[in-house]
């Protein structure tokens, strides 16, 4: 699951995951956060207590009730969020900093009690490292959540320079440790500690290199060299690494069967499994204008809890304003098999760039409720039971006054909830999946970045530095 942001009131800054990159977002605030028992140090009592955070929260929230977090190592502006949600367990992983070291540490996402710290790790050199050889500059650290075989597990990851000193100009990895969710105790080792090698020849900056939940018991690990991808998956049971290069096409995830990628003379599929152009659906066009040349209609957009997004250029003329709504479909990952079909019109931006910076492109986000059956991608809210999609992008419904809208997360219930791109100051919005009516929430509301079985977990902006992560029970 991923996260987006609102406008928050006074006191806090609100921070967001954003699929492609991870990206962080925030706004302006004043208050510095108390601190829980055990906050920021390892070897804390592991129980909630102190003050709470004033947060606004959504109605199914008791702002009252919960726990905090705070990571006073995060830098703002930092592109990653180092936090996930295992949402089978209900529980929340984050990285704690010690000087060079990092800690994983992990609660009850209703409770805040500490379920496990694990060992020290100290991630490998940090590609800003310019200036010299600096043992102390360590890559920044992340942490996501997979599942395999009906286990979960939390991958904590860095991407940096490994054996650089002043003799040797070092080599740039990602390096990953593989740890249980349903671990216990202090200081745990990892189940394995994998490096994955980047190679790129006109090389990377830092950040640059991602890695997520590929689906399929797979870390997937993602980086460019200039226009071309790069891509390589964990297996998070064995720490087997597979890479994946040009003749894979562009990796968005995996499958059961292979990687689910998109092909170079357009489509995609599963290489050796299945095909889009035997899944096309109805409505949309054979092929579409490429550089030079038609391609093979359909795009791979993102892989989620076994389920690829996928969006086609529809088949006929444009309407009357010139655009057409784009046909999107959710297949099943490992049969290709076509679960969901809808249209909607692409979402426009507003403006390239927020006027507060707090989403950085056009950046998509995608969620998925505990139990599974909501998916939302972008704009786009899919009851998978049901059959039926909310669509929120610009003028949908014949309301041509109407905003883009980006959901960030949804909850079991079907209750979305996400904002009003490039707003400002930040409108957040709740939408029921069964009506798909968005509802402006009270200004300075915060939505939840993550949405487990019972709470909600929100990442805010700390003033003077660093992020606070919060737990609030369902209301």
């Amino acid at each position: 699951m991923r996260g987006t942001s609102t406008r928050a009131g006074t006191g806090t800054r609100v921070m967001v995951a954003v699929v492609a990159g991870l990206v962080l977002a925030g706004c302006g605030g004043s208050a510095q956060p108390e601190k829980t028992a055990g906050t920021g140090d390892p070897k804390g009592n592991g129980q909630p207590g102190g003050t709470l955070a004033e947060l606004a929260v959504p109605a199914a929230y008791d702002a009252g009730r919960g726990w905090d977090q705070e990571l006073g190592w995060v830098e703002e502006g930092a592109e990653s969020a180092p936090v996930a949600v295992a949402p089978g367990s209900g529980t929340v992983a984050y990285v704690i900093a010690d000087q060079a070291e990092m800690y994983v540490q992990v609660r009850r996402a209703t409770t805040g009690k500490v379920l496990w710290t694990s060992a020290a790790w100290t991630p490998p050199g940090s590609l800003d490292d310019s200036a010299g050889y600096d043992p102390a500059l360590i890559a920044p650290a992340s942490v996501t959540a997979v599942s395999a075989g009906g286990r979960e597990y939390f991958v904590a990851w860095a991407h940096g320079l490994a054996g650089r000193d002043e003799l040797h100009d070092g080599k740039e990895i990602v390096q990953a440790q593989v740890y249980a969710a349903d671990a216990s105790g202090n200081a745990v080792a990892p189940l394995r500690s994998v490096d994955v090698p980047v190679e790129a020849d006109n090389g990377t900056a830092q950040g640059d290199a991602v890695v997520r939940d590929g689906g399929a018991g797979q870390a997937l690990v993602s980086w460019a060299d200039g226009y071309e991808g790069h891509a390589a998956a964990i297996d998070v049971t064995s720490g087997r690494v597979t890479t994946y290069g040009d003749e894979a096409g562009a990796v968005v995830g995996m499958s059961g069967r292979g990687p689910v990628a998109n092909a170079s003379g357009g489509g995609f599929g599963v290489p050796d499994g299945w095909s889009s152009t035997d899944v096309a659906p109805e409505g949309a066009a054979a092929e579409t204008g490429g550089f030079g040349a038609d391609q093979v209609n359909g795009t791979a957009q993102t892989v989620a809890d076994g389920k690829v997004v996928a969006s086609w250029e529809p088949a006929g003329e444009g309407n009357e304003n010139g655009s057409e709504d784009t046909v999107r479909t959710v297949h099943d990952a490992a049969t290709g098999k076509v679960l969901l079909r809808a249209e909607c019109r692409d979402r426009t931006l507003t403006q390239i760039f927020d006027t507060d910076d707090t989403v950085l492109g056009d950046s998509v986000l995608t969620s998925v409720s505990p139990g599974g059956r909501y998916l939302s991608y972008g704009w786009m809210l899919f009851d998978l039971q049901r059959g039926s999609v909310a669509c929120l992008a610009k003028g949908v419904g014949g309301d041509e006054g109407r905003k883009d809208m980006l959901i960030g997360s949804v909850r079991d219930d079907g209750t979305a909830y996400g904002t009003v791109a490039g707003s400002d100051p930040r409108v957040a919005v709740e939408i029921p999946a069964s009506t798909g009516t968005p509802k402006a929430l009270p200004a300075g509301t915060e939505v939840p970045a993550y949405t487990p079985a019972g709470a909600g977990i929100f990442l805010t902006w700390i003033e003077g530095g660093g992020i606070l992560v919060s737990g609030r029970v369902e209301s």
